[in-house]
This record gives C-alpha cells, sequence and structure tokens, in this order.
C-alpha cells in the first residue's frame, strides 16, 4: 500500500452494519459495508508486483532551442523500439503529430527544463528500467535540475544529452544589474553584459527621444561589460529601452523597468552659519530634499521635526543649548530603532566648544571630545626691600639676604626682580632686570653691610616707580627688616600702591615674633606678614599662584588632510589629493569607528563612521560650509565626496526591513526580513493591491500574491515601506522584479552545463539516431495499482444497491392483511 494512513476509516465499515440494525434490512447495510470498505481501500492504493519486462524511454524536448529540436525528436522515435513506453515532455512548444508517424506516446507540457526534468524521473515507475533524453541547447534562467538529477542517480537511470548548438552570434545584452540603489539626483550604474561577437557596438538608454546614456565597446569577442552611468532627475518606476547598434544599426532592442527612490530626506539643524543647509543643497546636489532648521528654537513656537520622519539629520555647528533633551534623546531612539542616519559636523559650536560633552547627541558619536589644559606660570615683578641699618647688624643681614635668596629661587626667567636697600638713605642695589640674572643679583646681595640709620619711607616709594613701568602679571614688594623704623603717613601710600595692583608683604627678621607695625604694612598692602626668629624657620613667601586655562578645541590653522577610508566612501572619485582645510575640531577617534580622513600628522580625526544601533553615525569635526572648509571651497570633487558620505550616512541600503522578491509562475512571493533590534512591520503594493504579510517567525514575513496574465510575463512594479505599531510610518521603497528574459538574450554562461549533467547520472552524449541505452535494476519489477479496480467494484456495488431497494418485492401478503 502506497498510502496505508487511510486504513484509519476501516471502523466506519462497522459502524455502517450496525447502524439502522432494526429498520434497514440486512442485505442493504452489507452492501454498503462493502462499497464503504472498498473506496477506503483504494484510498490506501494498493500494490501487486511482478516482473516488469518494457522499458521506458523519456523524451525531454526544448523547443525554445529551435526547429532542429523537433527534427531530433523524430528520429530518435523512430530509432526506439516498438515495445518501448514512449513519454514526451515538452517545454515551449508541441511536436507535430507528423513526427510521431506510427508511434503514439504519451505527451506532457513543462513550463521549464527544470519542471520538466522533475516530470522525467516522475515518468518511470520505481523499480523500471529506462532512460532520459534532454534534446535542447541548455539555456535556462529559473529553477535548478538538481531535484529531478538526485532522483535519477539514486535509481541508476541515465540522463542523455542531444546538444542543439544554438545559432545566435549577433552582439546582444544577455544580462544588466543596477550597481546600488537608484536615487532622484544621484549618479546611478546600469552594468550591461554583452555576448556574441562583432566589431564596435554602442550601447544607449533611452526613454522616448530622450538618451539617458551612452558607451562605445570598441570590439565584443564572446563576451563584454559596459557600464552606463546617469542621474535620475524624477522618482518612479522608469520605463527605458536599452539599445545595442552595429554600424549604426540597432540589433537589438530590450525593455527595461528601473525603480528610482524619493530624495533622501534630511533634517539640517544649523547654528553658528545661518544658511549653511542651503549652501550644501547647492553643492551636493539633487538627491536631498534638504528641510533646515536653524536658531534656538526656544525663541520659535514650531518645535523641532520628529527625527524618525527623515532619512538623515545632519547637526551642524549647532551648541548642544539649542538642541533641547528631548529632541536628543528622540535622535538616539531614531538613529537605534529605525535606522535614521546622523551626521554631524562643525567648528566653533560643535562638539567640545558647543557643548556636546556628556550630552545624549555625544554618546553616540564615533568620536569624543579632546580638551587639553594649559599650565600657565604668569609672570611677576619683584621688589625685594631690606633693611642694611646699624640694627641689622650681625646675623640679621644674614638672614635676610638668606630669605632673599629663596625668594629668587621660585622665580623664572620671565619674571624681573630688582633689589632697594635702605640705611638712612635709599639706593637700588640691583634695578629691575630679568630673573635670569642670577650671578648680578647674588653680587648685589653680596656687597650689603649693616650700617646707618633707618629710614624706609622713600625705598618703598622708589620701588613704587621702579614697578609703574613694568608690565608683568603680578607685582609684588618684599620688606626685609627688624622693625626698628620711623612713623610716618605709610596708610596712604600703601593703599595707593594696592590701588595700583602692588602687594606688599612684610618679614620681621630675628626679631620678636610679632609686630604690630609690620602687619599693618602688610594689611595696607595686601600682602602678607611673615616672621624669622632664625636661619632654621626660613618662610617661602608667595609671590604668585600657578594657573591652568583650557585651551579651544577649535583650532583656526591650515589642516592637511589624509584619506584613509574604504574605496564605499570615494567609489570612482581619487582621494590621493585631498586638499586642506581651515581648521578643525580636535577629537579622538573611538575604539570600533570607522575613520576615513585624518589629519596630516594621523593623530586627529577629520570624518569617521561607525554603526549604531540600526542607524549610522558620521562626525566631520570642521565645518561643511564656512570659513573653516579652506582649500574646500575650490575642490571639484568636494560635491561628490559630500554626497556619498551624506548618502553611506542615511543607510541608502534599506533601512529596518530587508524585502525579497520571487515569481514562480503566477505566483508572487515576498519575504521581509527585520534586521536586528528593529521593530518594523512591512507592508508591500502591487498594482494597487496591498499584500497581506504573516510572521513566520519570529523577525521573517511571508506575503504571496497571484499575479494577473500581464504581470506574469512583465516586469513587476512592487512599493514596499515599512510602519511601526504606534502608527509611524519608516521608510519607503520601489523594487522590480525583472520579467524572464527572451531566450534569444539569455546569458550562455548562466545555461546548464549538459554534458556535466550527464556524466552525474552515466549518460551519453548522442549524436546519432540510435535507441537510447537504458538504466535501472538488473531484475525490473513491476508494479500495478488496484485502486482502478477498487473503485469500479465500489461503483458496481453502488449501483447493485440501488436496484436492489427499487426491485419488486416477493414477500406476499393474506388478503386484507397490511
Amino acid at each position: 500500500m502506497l498510502a496505508p494512513g487511510f486504513l484509519f476509516l476501516l471502523p466506519l465499515v462497522g459502524l455502517v452494519l450496525w447502524q439502522g440494525a432494526h429498520s434497514v434490512p440486512r442485505t442493504e447495510r452489507v452492501i454498503r459495508a462493502i462499497c464503504l470498505g472498498c473506496l477506503i481501500f483504494a484510498l490506501t492504493r494498493p500494490v501487486v508486483s511482478g516482473s516488469e519486462e518494457r522499458t521506458h524511454q523519456v523524451l525531454v524536448l526544448d523547443h525554445r532551442a529551435g526547429p532542429e529540436v523537433a527534427v531530433k525528436a523524430q528520429g530518435l522515435l523512430a530509432a526506439l523500439d516498438r515495445d518501448d513506453r514512449r513519454v514526451l515532455i515538452e517545454v515551449g512548444g508541441p511536436l507535430g503529430e507528423e513526427a510521431l508517424g506510427d508511434h503514439p506516446a504519451e505527451r506532457l507540457r513543462a513550463t521549464s527544463l527544470a519542471d520538466a526534468l522533475r516530470m522525467a524521473a516522475a515518468g518511470i515507475p520505481h523499480g523500471a528500467r529506462g532512460a532520459v533524453t534532454l534534446v535542447g541547447d541548455g539555456l535556462e534562467q529559473s529553477g535548478s535540475a538538481s531535484n529531478g538529477l538526485l532522483d535519477l542517480q539514486r535509481r541508476g537511470l541515465p540522463l542523455h544529452i542531444w546538444s542543439v548548438g544554438s545559432s545566435l552570434s549577433h552582439v546582444r545584452p544577455v544580462a544588466h544589474q543596477v550597481e546600488s540603489l537608484l536615487r532622484v539626483g544621484a549618479t546611478g550604474h546600469l552594468r550591461v553584459t554583452l555576448a556574441g561577437d562583432g566589431g564596435s557596438t554602442l550601447v544607449r538608454l533611452v526613454q522616448g527621444e530622450q538618451e539617458w546614456a551612452r558607451v562605445t565597446v570598441p570590439e565584443v569577442s564572446g563576451r563584454a561589460q559596459c557600464l552606463l552611468s546617469f542621474e535620475p532627475n524624477q522618482g518612479g518606476f522608469e520605463e527605458l529601452e536599452l539599445l545595442v547598434e552595429c554600424e549604426g544599426q540597432v540589433v537589438v532592442s530590450e525593455h527595461l523597468t528601473l525603480a528610482v527612490q524619493d530624495p533622501l530626506r534630511v533634517l539640517a539643524l544649523t547654528g553658528r552659519t545661518e544658511g549653511s543647509g542651503k549652501a550644501l543643497a547647492g553643492i551636493v546636489g539633487g538627491g536631498f530634499q534638504i528641510i533646515e532648521r536653524g536658531g534656538d528654537p526656544s525663541a520659535s513656537q514650531d518645535p523641532l521635526p520628529d527625527p524618525g520622519d527623515f532619512d538623515l539629520v545632519l547637526v551642524d555647528d549647532r551648541p548642544a543649548s539649542q538642541l533641547p533633551a528631548e529632541f536628543q534623546a528622540r535622535l538616539v531612539q531614531a538613529v537605534q530603532q529605525q535606522g535614521t542616519g546622523l551626521f554631524a559636523s562643525g567648528g566653533e559650536a560643535a562638539y567640545g566648544p558647543g557643548g556636546w560633552h556628556e550630552s545624549p547627541l555625544a554618546s553616540i558619536l564615533p568620536v569624543e571630545s579632546v580638551q587639553k589644559e594649559e599650565k600657565r606660570d604668569p609672570s611677576v615683578s619683584l621688589v625685594i626691600i631690606i633693611d642694611t641699618s646699624g640694627s641689622m647688624g650681625g646675623n640679621r643681614v644674614q638672614l635676610a639676604k638668606e630669605v632673599s635668596r629663596l625668594a629668587l629661587k621660585r622665580l623664572l626667567p620671565h619674571d624681573k626682580v630688582g633689589i632697594v636697600e635702605f640705611y638712612g638713605a635709599k639706593r637700588w642695589a640691583a634695578p629691575l632686570q630679568p630673573a635670569s640674572n642670577r650671578i648680578e643679583l647674588e653680587r648685589a646681595l653680596n656687597r650689603m653691610q649693616a650700617g646707618g640709620g633707618t629710614v624706609i619711607l622713600p625705598a618703598i616709594e622708589e620701588a613704587w616707580y621702579g614697578l609703574k613701568n613694568v608690565s608683568t602679571r603680578y607685582k609684588h614688594v618684599v620688606i626685609l627688616t627688624d622693625g626698628g623704623v620711623e612713623s610716618g603717613a605709610f596708610e596712604p601710600l600703601l593703599r595707593a600702591m594696592a590701588g595700583d595692583g602692588i602687594t606688599i608683604s612684610t618679614v620681621l627678621i630675628a626679631g620678636a615674633a610679632h609686630s604690630e607695625f609690620l602687619v599693618n604694612i602688610a594689611n595696607w598692602g595686601k600682602g602678607r606678614f611673615y616672621g624669622v626668629p632664625n636661619r632654621f624657620n626660613l618662610p617661602e613667601i608667595l609671590l604668585k599662584q600657578p594657573a591652568s586655562a583650557k585651551l579651544p578645541a577649535w583650532r583656526p590653522v591650515v589642516t592637511p588632510v589624509s584619506a584613509v577610508g574604504g574605496p564605499r566612501w570615494w567609489g570612482d572619485q581619487p582621494s590621493d589629493s585631498v586638499p586642506d582645510l581651515a581648521g578643525h575640531v580636535e577629537t579622538r577617534l573611538r575604539k570600533g569607528a570607522e575613520e576615513v580622513l585624518t589629519t596630516g600628522d594621523g593623530h586627529r580625526p577629520i570624518l569617521a563612521s561607525w554603526r549604531h544601533g540600526l542607524g549610522r553615525v558620521t562626525a566631520m569635526t570642521s565645518e561643511l560650509t564656512g570659513p573653516g572648509c579652506g582649500d574646500w571651497e575650490n575642490w571639484d570633487g568636494r560635491g561628490a565626496f559630500l554626497a556619498r558620505a551624506l548618502r553611506r550616512t542615511a543607510d541608502d541600503l534599506g533601512g529596518s526591513l530587508r524585502f525579497e522578491l520571487d515569481r514562480r509562475g503566477a505566483q508572487l512571493t515576498v519575504r521581509a526580513r527585520r534586521r536586528d533590534g528593529s521593530k518594523a512591520l512591512p507592508r508591500a503594493e502591487v498594482a494597487g493591491r496591498e499584500l497581506q504579510f504573516t510572521e513566520e517567525a519570529p523577525g521573517w514575513f511571508l506575503a504571496t500574491d497571484w499575479l494577473a496574465p500581464k504581470e506574469i510575463e512583465g516586469d513587476l512594479q512592487v512599493t514596499a515601506s515599512s510602519f511601526y505599531s504606534g502608527g509611524t510610518v519608516g521608510e519607503s521603497m520601489r523594487l522590480v522584479l525583472d520579467a524572464p528574459r527572451p531566450r534569444d538574450l539569455t546569458d550562455p554562461d548562466s545555461s546548464w552545463d549538459l554534458p556535466a549533467l550527464s556524466a552525474r547520472c552515466g549518460g551519453t552524449i548522442l549524436g546519432s539516431f540510435r535507441r537510447p541505452p537504458v538504466g535501472g535494476p538488473q531484475d525490473p519489477v513491476g508494479v500495478a495499482e488496484l485502486r482502478p479496480l477498487l473503485a469500479l467494484l465500489a461503483l458496481l456495488t453502488f449501483l447493485f444497491g440501488i436496484w436492489n431497494r427499487r426491485r419488486p418485492s416477493t414477500t406476499s401478503h393474506p388478503e386484507g392483511g397490511v
């Protein structure tokens, strides 16, 4: 039995016998049970086996290869034995009845060679001997020979080949491929493969009277390729003709349908440079629909648009203060979950200078801000006033010299210092001079000797006059004395000096622990008071406070640029002559990011990019427009490079869903697959009909549709898009499923290798009309199905039951009986 599963219906036979036992005559119940039993056994397809003497010859005829196929078929049929079972499986057209002669054959039709090969394997019963012979040229585009070939190999049945050579030798297009997604305003490329033999060949792409592109191929010898470049000016499905001309005559015309996508929608958020979005639109061309929003959004009643509604968001020289935190969070979400592209650029108002540090925007950039600090030791002018009166005799004047030497050590070469001594009169022991003159200053200290009176006020005035003519960050006067000084108008003088930015400190040398007069001088002069009781307690006099300052991250200097990115960023554009920029923001490349442009020394990125979630984020650390561009203003390749960088960042490969189209006969299958992390749902429309998708597996969707007759053979136009559960509409894309290529435009290199197929099954290459050798088991077994016999028995039983119920009854009743 070939289908024993139907035996589970046998209990129904018993049910028929038992049901109605008291109301239905036994004979009728038995007839019904026999009829039902025959039907159930017929469903199980019972068979009987026996010896099979007859062989099976299956001819697969590909009439598309030309009229020579019918001639070969007629000769092969005549060479077969009369006892052979003949099966003809024809592709592309029927064989005339006259070719059959007096040799009847079973005839089947197939739509492709792959289907014909499967039917041929099924046409030879299991356990029988036979052979399959294919007559054709093997030019086949649809389907694979694998299934039918494996069945023949497993059963030991040979596949013989009678190859009918193609008569096509003229130059013709056999394949074409769009190299990247076509978009309005962007240069598209159509690669055309030519086959045949010929001289100079002109290939043109035209739409009516308008020529889109042309290229001349000097010579075609067997096979050649050419590239047609063009720039679509409108979106939609464009119907065109591909013309191949030789010697001024069109030898082949092929119809093409190209899917052209709408311009990329770009939200340009500009800041410091007003109108940069409009200027950028003029640079990159018409492939972008740029909507510019500049200025501070808090000053406008209109909120910023939803970044998820755009293919790309451009943030150009806009400080973080003009990007609300809620908008930045939504932008990060759109990049991660919807595949929106982000292109950040700018100079003085971007990255670190623009306050982007630690913002949501900065967290997804491929670069991080670098903030350098400069250690600054501000300059100081110091005047040391030393009391050399008689009261400073002994160790006191030596202590004063030691304190002075310690103060001098804290000075740097760019500082200035002078020494004034007073001993009843005042004198510059060393005039103001650079602190680097250590030898001269040391000599001045060594010459000092104690002797004379104590008159300090003129010395202070002398120091004030000397400091008026110097321009340093700090000015300081240090008075070293034992405290025995005269009285006078010290307070007005010192307060005036403090008003000029001069501080006055005092040092009590080897005297009492405290001097109220010296403390007052330090207070009036906004300085400090120090006490030096002996040489073991020398103070460090604070003259200045070293500071650090943040250096600006924007470097407005000529910046040589080197290209390090791969060809996907450049295409056919040369990358060895990128001009200099007039400035850049110092940043650092993050781990995992791709560096496209770098500074000439290779230390800082100029253009970097990486994937973040479903989207791509690119950062350019200079200005797109404006003075920071430098020599880029006059660079011929500027527009092409920036346009390519923007398109690549906008994820021009399809967004959050990937769609695949397949056509098998009249059935269209559309498959959609989510990219990792996406929550998008698919939508597709064909000829105004919206397809219904079902989720076959997590993230995998399938939709099918039956095509009208005119849709089966022509180019199929499909509009696919994505949407989200909240109703947000995602990206939209136009797709084209090319029609099956005409046979005369089929690529010979993609056809079946008929000799190889024959060798795999142990077949031969036929070249004469003889009976093809058969294969299979040595002891063939014939199998006969009993299903027709059982079905006939069930029918006869059913008819007998009807006759039995309608025949007159032979039972007699007494008169007057009921």
